[in-house]
């Protein structure tokens, strides 16, 4: 299995390659397309639309030094920390 770093580190080589001058600011704007498509596929499950938002995600953490894994971790601590309601549109926030 391969970790979120190897991953990462792949999808980083791939992109310092093809799309050596991508900005934050792009790869952003990259991921809000993916993330439209995601929305428009069929019950938002389709892997392949799930995978291109994730390598956009793991390629903005190597941009930016951002250790996915351990952001995650620090942001769950919080989130279980939360309050957390349901909205009428089925959408969780916190108060």
């Amino acid at each position: 299995m391969t970790s979120i770093i190897e991953l990462q580190q792949d999808i980083a080589a791939w992109a310092d390659n093809v799309i050596p001058h991508r900005t934050p600011l792009s790869i952003v704007c990259k991921m809000l397309e993916e993330l439209s498509e995601l929305i428009a596929s069929e019950k938002m499950s389709d892997p392949s639309e799930v995978a291109d938002v994730a390598i956009l995600v793991l390629d903005l953490c190597y941009l930016q030094g951002i250790n996915l894994a351990e952001a995650v971790t620090h942001k769950m601590v919080i989130n279980r920390s939360r309050t957390w309601v349901v909205t009428d549109n089925m959408r969780a926030q916190h108060v």
